[in-house]
Parts: C-alpha cells; structure tokens; sequence
C-alpha cells in the first residue's frame, strides 16, 4: 500500500488485515487447509451432461470433482458463453462451500452482491438452506437463501454494480478533498444536510451580499455596528476537589481552550486531525451519519444521482456522499510488457523517477566518451544487452539497439533463484526489492515483468515498513478489498481506500495489490505490501493461482489447489 499502513478488510467479507501484520475484526478467517473438498475449476463454464437423476455426470466438466484443465489463464474473467442457468446473489454477501452445509472450515470462495454464477440445474436441500443448494459448474455450492436463478430478459432488482473487468479500474474511485466530509446511511433531507454539514450554512452566508441593506431606523443601525456579544463566562466547570470556589469564574484562554476542546475534530484545523482515530471517525455516527471521512480517504462509486439541487454518490457499500467534497482519480495506464523472447525480453529496464525523461547516449568504449542521442520516456520498457560499462566512477547500460542509460535512471530485472521442487509449466512470482522490480515465471521461462513499489525503510521503528524477505504461496485473492487503519507512528493519518483491485495475500496480511492513488512505481511507497499498476494487478490476479472463477469475487487457495509462490528477496 503507499504511504500510510494498510489495514485491509475484505468489502462485505468482513475480513481485515494490515500489511504490516496486524490484524483488526477478522470474525471469518480463510477457511482450514486441512479440509479436503473439491478445488474451484478454472475452466470456463460448459454445459453439462446430465444423467438419469437430473445431476451432472460422473467426469463432466461441470463436475467439481472433474480434473482440472491447469491454471487459470489471463483471460478467463471475461465473460463465459454459458447458455444458463445463473444463479445471481442478492444478499450483501455469499459463501461458496465445499458441501451443502454452511461450515467455514470447507468454504472455497465468496460472491458478492449482484454476483452472476453460472450453476446446475438442480438442487439439493437440506434442514439449513429451505430453497437447495445450486452447484457451481466450476465447483462448490451455494445457498439459494442467498439469491435465486436469473429470469430472461428481467434485471435482478437492488443489486450493486459489479467490477468492470475489462476496464483499468474495477470501479470508478473518488477522494475526499475536505476534512469532515459524512457518509450518510441513507440520503438525508435538506434539514438534515444543514445540521451535519454546517460548512454549508457559512457558504451560503458568504455568498449573501456584503454590504446590508439601508434602513432609516437609528435602532437597527446600531444593531448592525453593535460589537458581538462577549461569552459568557463559564461556572461550576472546575474540580471543586482541587480548592477552587464555585463560583470562580475561567479566564478567557481557559474559556476559549475549553470551546477549542468541545469543537468537533474536522473544525478544529488540521493539527487535530494527526490525533484521530478511525473509532472517532465514527463517534458521531447515529441513524443518518456512518461516519466522517479525513482528506484523501477513497470511496468507490456504484451510481451518481441529483437530489435537492446536489450530486450525490452511492458507495459500493452502500453508503450516500456528497459529490461536491470529492474529486474523481483515474488509474495510471502504466503496465509491464509479456515477454516473447524476441520484442521483450530479460533483461528488462525502465526509465523511473520525478524526470519524465532520461537521456541515451552513445559510448565511445575505448575513451570512455559519451554523446547524447536523444531520450527515454518516463516508464518506458527497454530491452537490455546485458553489457555495462562504467565511465568516470557511473555506470552505464546498454539497450539493446546499442545506445546506453545511466544506471541511476532504470530499474533492472534481477530475479534471484527458482524455488526448490519447481514444476516445469508451475507459475511463481519473483520479486526484487532492491530494483523493485517483479518478474513472472513459468516454470524456468519468464512470461511477464514489471515495476513495482515495495515497503518504505527507516531507521526509526513506527516508520520502518519494508516488505518482508521469503518465500510464500499466495493464501487468498479477492478482485476487491477495503483498506482502512491508523496511522503506527506519530503524525500519521488515518486512511480508507474502498474497493482496492485484485489483492492477493500471500504472508500474514501482506499482499499484492494494484494501486491507484500513487504513479511512483519504481520506488518505495507502501507500509510492506506489494504496489502493482492496476493493469499489471489485474495480469497477475487472473494468471496465478488459485484460479477465480467468473462471477466470483474472492477465493481461498487450498491443499487440494495451492497458490503460486511468491519469492521475495533483496
């Protein structure tokens, strides 16, 4: 995650993690490993024979003990040719299971609300799920309880927004600009919107006309130049333990420190706001206000409507915000290159930093003289020779059309050694924190690198974030998850990032993650989890394992379905 430690929960999963480590409400941890039950099958969905009984056959592929066809593929979250029928989650939330029976220990993935899973035609029931349980055609079942099959020709009514996948961002994403901005549970009335947005009241006071209107009247001009009246003074506000009468009056500074105290956080400027907490983002909450947001916190859109002369956004959780206090950001278009072996291949580089470009230059080995040949653009992939050359104590590297560049204007793939027992076609991830560069391997083939934006480093302990060294399989994927934490040391601010595309944890609540709301790739940014480009995220997601069927939003990889592994190192 970038600057700010992250604490991440999964959206309606309930799940929260921090990539430091820590974990905060987690009332539905991934599911027991130990448990043995049929792996989600990458494959995209097929009609299935069916036998005597109305089941599927024995081997078919819609069978979830079918074999698998091997790891998902890049494409496979585009939308399946599946005639039906679809089963379509209406509830906030679903549990994909191993069996016909609610039991954390065998689940296998989640669908979030509005989710499409292509399903059989029967269905079992049981004592816990009244309407029967649908069988996926990739794997697992789901309780009708939770939703019901897809009518023709008729949209499922109060569903959200699913995530567009074939879009850079899953959602369209807004940041708060002011301090104070409330997320309301339902869309207030304009009595409501005044008193929990008195900034409002000031606006429009601001906007009235200056100079008041004349009047003959003595009285009421007076009234206009009269001085404001002064505080009262403030009694029988002081510990009466410590000495102090009664009725002994408070100074004007004790006066004013007591007011300046009383004032909500978000009126008090911004010193107040390096001492808030999530918790008190939410002590004014109450039937109307959830919450109030600090600058820069996210909220992911699932509409946008007009009401009582304002634009409004509806949250992909449900939630009513102000559009005038936001601003929309948009995805860097940023994104690795597949190596082919011949247009791209390793060693690969690219142009990082503050400049937009770098100079090429042509060498003169033999007198170690360089001329200018023109630039490279900021993030622009360059295939290497493999040569250096070091002119004058600065070492140089060579493209492969024969010009050179400064090394201290690239990152380099350096992939450190393939994991022990490694299949020959098995997918794993390589990632190198000195380059902050990633590399993407089948089995000893490299098929995809990129620049990433690993932990930030200190010598001072709350601020020291760098990504742990190691190798781990990736433990879980969801295509979405929210973000939220205080800050771990002093003068940090609390954060929210709503919806965070195509996280895949892998160590404790370490993560890979795309990242949105910074274009610094190539240096360090988060708290200890990995930044990818969205559209190197979204590359990544849909290419490792455990494979994420269409409709479903996150998975959890198991015994039976491991996750690709993830190497780490300096």
């Amino acid at each position: 995650m970038s600057a700010p430690k992250l604490t991440c929960f999964v959206a309606l999963a309930l799940f929260s993690a921090a990539c430091d480590g820590s974990k905060r409400n987690t009332p539905d941890p991934s599911p027991a490993r130990a448990q043995p039950s049929p792996p989600l099958q990458p494959n995209v969905p097929q009609a299935p024979a069916v036998n005597a009984s109305g089941g599927a056959a024995a081997g078919s592929a819609g069978s979830p003990n079918a074999g698998s066809e091997g790891p998902v593929r890049a494409d496979a979250h585009l939308k399946p040719d599946y005639p039906g029928p679809w089963f379509v989650v209406t509830a906030r939330e679903t549990g994909i299971y191993a069996e016909t029976k609610t039991d954390r220990r065998t689940k296998l993935a989640w669908a979030k609300n509005g989710g499409r899973l292509a399903v059989l035609p029967s269905v079992t029931k049981t004592d816990d799920c009244a309407p029967g349980w649908y069988q996926l055609t990739t794997g697992g079942y789901v309780c009708g309880n939770d939703g019901g099959l897809e009518t023709p020709g008729k949209k499922p009514r109060l569903t959200f927004k699913q995530p567009a996948l074939e879009e850079i961002l899953p959602y369209k994403y807004a940041r708060n600009s002011k301090h104070g901005t409330p997320l309301y549970r339902s869309i207030p009335s304009p009595e409501q919107v005044l008193e929990y947005e008195p900034y409002l009241k000031e606006k429009a006071a601001k906007a009235e006309p200056k100079n008041p209107p004349a009047t003959t009247s003595s009285t009421a001009r007076a009234a206009t130049t009269a001085a404001p009246e002064a505080v009262p003074p403030l009694s029988a506000a002081v510990d009466l333990d410590a000495g102090v009468p009664e009725s002994a009056e408070l100074s004007p500074d004790e006066v004013s420190a007591l007011n300046e105290t009383a004032m909500p956080w978000w009126q008090q400027g911004d010193a107040s706001v390096h001492n808030v907490t999530l918790d008190e983002l939410a002590a004014e909450g109450d039937g109307i206000l959830i919450k109030r947001m600090v600058a820069g916190f996210y909220v992911a859109i699932d509409s946008t409507f007009r009401w009582n002369g304002r634009t409004w956004y509806k949250t992909t959780k449900g939630m009513i915000a102000p559009a005038d206090r936001f601003w929309i950001t948009a995805g860097p278009e940023f994104k690795g290159v597949e190596l082919d072996g011949q247009t791209f291949a390793l060693p690969m580089a690219w142009v990082y930093g503050w400049r937009k470009e770098a100079p090429l230059y042509e060498l003169d080995e033999a007198k170690d003289l360089l001329k200018p040949a023109g630039k490279a653009k900021l993030f622009e992939a360059l295939k290497l020779s493999g040569r250096s050359h070091t002119v004058r104590g600065k070492s140089f590297h060579q493209l492969a059309t024969g010009l050179w560049i400064s090394d201290r204007s690239i990152r380099i793939t350096e992939p450190g050694p393939p994991p022990a027992n490694l299949a020959p076609t098995e997918r794993w991830v390589d990632v190198n924190l000195r380059q902050q560069t990633l590399v993407v391997y089948e089995g000893s083939k490299p098929v995809y690198a990129t620049l990433i934006s690993t932990g930030k480093s200190s010598k001072i302990k709350d601020k020291d974030h760098r990504t742990p060294v190691g190798e781990w399989r990736i433990r879980e994927k969801h295509i979405t998850a929210t973000m939220d934490g205080d800050g771990t040391a002093a003068g940090d601010l609390p954060y929210s990032i709503e919806e965070v595309p195509y996280v895949m944890y892998y160590y404790k609540a370490f993560a890979l993650h795309g990242a949105f709301w910074h274009k610094n790739f190539g240096t360090q940014m988060s708290h200890g989890c990995l930044n990818l480009a969205p559209l190197d995220a979204k590359w990544l997601f849909f290419y490792t394992d455990p494979p994420v069927p269409h409709g479903v939003h996150g998975v959890w990889a198991r015994d039976s379905q491991p996750g690709s592994r993830v190497v780490v190192h300096e």
